[in-house]
Order: C-alpha cells, then structure tokens, then sequence
C-alpha cells in the first residue's frame, strides 16, 4: 500500500509524552505543631485556594485568636463593664444568723 497524500512520515505535532504539571511548594509556616499557626499560614498563603483560606479565617475567629492584642481603650472598657457587672449583682445574704424575736404578753 502506498502512503497517504500529504502525510510524509515522522512525529506527529503533539505527540510523545506530556510535560508533568508543575508541583505547588508549600510553605515552611505549614509544616508546624501549633493549630493557630497553621491555620494563620493557610489564611495568609496566596497558593491555597479561597474556600479553605476562608475557612481558616473563621476557625481563628471561632477561637478566639485572630484578632490584634487588646489595646489600652478596650482594657479599659473591660474592666469598666467588670465594675458595672459587680455593683449591679444582687448581694450575697448575711451569713449572721438573726436573733429570733418572741411575742411577749
């Protein structure tokens, strides 16, 4: 059989084996023991995708430990708020027992 019009022999455009995809690298903030790092570096990495950065935002704020140190104006109204708390709580009983009175006739 003789060769088909217009192919001449060879390789083909697109063939042979493909170029491997390249790999991500994680960062080194990943590979940690402390949970609140963790998940501060995944919040932060720009290669993780949305979804799971947004999901580690909302654990650290579940727990308590994402946001900045407290300043000196929200100390204050802590202890103020505390202060208020205190002197709104009804008073503990007398622990003094009360003489008991009697009817006299």
């Amino acid at each position: 059989m003789a060769g088909v019009k217009g192919r001449s022999g060879g390789a083909r455009p697109g063939s042979g084996p493909k170029p491997a995809k390249p790999t991500k690298k994680r960062s080194k903030a990943l590979q940690t023991d402390d949970p609140d790092a963790f998940l501060r570096a995944v919040m932060k990495d720009p290669n993780v995708a949305f979804k799971d950065r947004m999901a580690a935002a909302l654990a650290l704020k579940k727990s308590g430990k994402a946001g900045a140190p407290v300043g000196k104006r929200q100390q204050q109204q802590d202890a103020a708020q505390a202060v208020v708390t205190r002197s709104l709580a009804p008073a503990a009983p007398p622990t003094v027992a009360r003489p008991r009175l009697a009817i006299v006739k």
